[in-house]
């Protein structure tokens, strides 16, 4: 079970970490006041409620963790920050300006970015082959399976990108000449993925 504790740390980090972000879209969206924009934002909050619940349902089919989100920082500094300075950039308040907004949906597509690549090179560890065969005792689940799960995740990520895109054109009532400039997801391509996890995160764990 010990070469399973960096896997399951870095599992509820990321479940504290979705959770945060749900909290964050919510807040964003409680002082929206436009329908649409709103809506779309809630489906992002909704979603990463769900990612927390299942990112730490798995976390605790491999043992659990006793890690704290204080812990944390020292796994996810960078972003566990990110998500905490757009959550005081949200001013106080109702109805806040649409450019306000704007520049916040850009900071957003970043974050959904950053969290989308870390799932996608779980999915590429040997890592996950331990995590399998300890849920498999369980629940009989399959490499192939657990992989399905990730990327459903990341499926959702880049929904949520899309999603970003869309509200930052909605917002500037210019469709045709608004270009989305966020920068493309590395695991589009895996082939030019080669960046690995910090080892701290998997320390014991292949």
């Amino acid at each position: 079970m010990k070469k399973l504790d960096g896997i399951a740390d870095f599992l509820k980090c990321s479940s504290f970490l979705e959770e945060k972000t749900h909290l964050l879209y919510q807040s964003l969206a409680d002082k929206v006041d436009l329908p649409l924009i709103k809506s779309m934002l809630l489906h992002i909050a909704y979603d990463s409620k769900k990612h927390s619940a299942i990112l730490n349902g798995i976390c605790k089919s491999i043992g659990g963790s006793k890690m704290e989100l204080k812990d944390c920082e020292k796994k996810a500094g960078p972003t566990l920050r990110a998500i905490e300075n757009i959550q005081r950039e949200i001013p106080s308040g109702k109805n806040i300006q649409k450019e306000t907004v704007s520049s916040l949906v850009k900071k957003l597509a970043v974050l959904e970015s950053n969290m989308g690549e870390e799932y996608f090179v779980l999915t590429q560890m040997k890592t996950l082959q331990y995590m399998t065969k300890e849920i498999c005792e369980i629940y009989n689940v399959q490499l192939q399976d657990m992989k399905d799960i990730f990327e459903l995740i990341i499926r959702d990520e880049e929904t949520h990108r899309e999603l970003l895109s869309r509200i930052k054109k909605f917002l500037t009532k210019d469709d045709e000449k608004t270009k989305d400039t966020q920068p493309e997801f590395k695991y589009q391509n895996p082939d030019a993925w080669t960046k690995p996890l910090p080892d701290s995160v998997y320390e014991g764990a292949t």
